[in-house]
């Protein structure tokens, strides 16, 4: 090989190498910023679903009971106003029948607040424990969005390391090839001046 041969090899080796690591290194780059865009794009739902297993959890405990709901049934304006109304329905009746202080209308007061009691209970129960559930549900709809969020973070970044791994190796590779291109057109430009060298004794 001669000279020129031999720089000629050395330069378009150079040329070569340098022209892979330049495209490594985009990739290493493009993959990085896909990896950030990956993790700003779905942290808040992960954040949200966090936020919503606290309130998931800490929920648990105020489920509604029917003996709470009949305790604060007699702070219902609803159910005070229809108490008072069925009550002043009977008393009108009574009265006009001439028996309002009867012991018959006594017992007619307290069966209809007994029973409107009863049955404003399973309403006011029902209508808590709709709402209760419902919240839960929401919560629970977070949550599963917060999961796959981190899901896909976890994903990307797995995919992420994996592609810059290779590259990692690309880079070493083409590397490599660089120092055996120059130690191989070295080699052969030194045999060529030995030959030469050996020629010129010998002629």
């Amino acid at each position: 090989m001669s000279i020129f041969s031999a720089g000629a090899s050395l330069y378009g080796a150079n040329k070569g190498a340098k022209a892979m690591a330049d495209a490594i290194e985009q990739a290493v780059e493009l993959q990085r910023e896909q990896m950030r865009l990956a993790k700003e794009r779905f942290t808040p739902y992960a954040d949200a679903g966090t936020d919503a297993l606290g309130q998931y959890q800490a929920n648990i405990g105020n489920q509604p009971t029917y003996e709470n709901t009949l305790a604060n049934l007699v702070n219902d304006p609803g159910y005070q106003f229809r108490l008072q109304q069925g009550q002043e329905t009977l008393e009108n009746s009574a009265a006009a029948r001439g028996n309002l202080l009867s012991g018959a209308t006594l017992k007619d007061l307290q069966d209809y607040s007994q029973g409107l009691a009863s049955q404003e209970a399973a309403s006011a129960y029902a209508r808590d424990f709709d709402a209760f559930n419902n919240t839960q549900n929401q919560l629970g709809n977070l949550l599963s969005l917060g999961f796959d969020a981190n899901a896909q973070i976890v994903g990307s970044g797995q995919r992420g390391t994996n592609n810059l791994a290779n590259l990692a190796l690309m880079g070493g590779k083409n590397t490599m090839n660089l120092w055996n291109s120059r130690a191989n057109a070295l080699v052969d430009l030194g045999n060529n001046i030995g030959q030469a060298i050996g020629g010129s004794f010998g002629g």
